[in-house]
């Protein structure tokens, strides 16, 4: 059995992969959290645990600690993915792949074989990636923008009386879109700025690779 664990800017999540199933999947809250973080991980790992697979953007401290809980539960380092430059049949676009989350290379990774050659792909966390790949397994880059929450949270941070915001889990549709409070103005509109700038993206992809199957 392998335990996955996918550390990205806010949470850890985890799954058990056994006989080509994913089981026993959680995730925690690490930011600010770190302790009780792992703790919940910890707490939830199957009393017998084989080679811990890791992708962590989250930083040094957090691959130090996995490392450490790592060893302690299974008496094996773990093994931590890494941007390459060519992996599984798909070239890295950047010069420099150390520079590429892994989360977003993992992501482009999957994507291609699961569409079985062309693919734009979407990730959405605090930040959200859009990546195109070619069907002959060039990564063509990609797209970063804030989430929906970042984006209110710097209207909130950066001007005068707005306050938090809850924010929508859907980009609003036709009169919808229009809030009848600050809260939903900005909801609203925070949703609906990255709604449109990746349906603009797949749309600007979808019709220069057209020939090349881009789905």
């Amino acid at each position: 059995m392998q335990t996955l664990i996918d550390v990205g800017n806010t949470r850890i999540k985890w799954a058990a992969l056994e006989h080509g199933e994913l089981t026993q999947s959680g995730h925690a809250w690490h930011r600010g959290t770190l302790d009780a973080a792992l703790a919940a991980l910890a707490s939830a790992l199957p009393s017998r645990v084989g080679r811990f697979v890791v992708a962590n953007v989250a930083g040094q401290e957090v691959a130090e600690r996995l490392n450490d809980l790592a060893r302690q539960r299974s008496g094996l380092e773990p093994r931590f993915v890494t941007t390459a430059h060519a992996q599984f049949g798909v070239r890295c676009a950047y010069a420099d792949p150390a520079r590429l989350g892994v989360d977003r290379w993992v992501a482009v990774l999957a994507a291609y074989h699961a569409a079985h050659g062309a693919a734009c792909v979407l990730d959405a966390g605090t930040a959200v990636t859009f990546d195109a790949v070619a069907a002959d397994g060039r990564h063509l880059g990609g797209l970063i923008f804030p989430g929906a929450h970042m984006a209110a949270a710097a209207l909130q941070q950066r001007t005068s009386e707005i306050g938090p915001t809850l924010t929508v889990a859907r980009a609003p549709v036709g009169l919808e879109l229009l809030g009848t409070s600050t809260n939903a103005a900005v909801a609203h509109g925070a949703m609906l700025e990255l709604a449109a700038a990746l349906d603009r993206a797949h749309e600007g992809c979808r019709g220069k690779l057209n020939q090349q199957g881009v789905v």
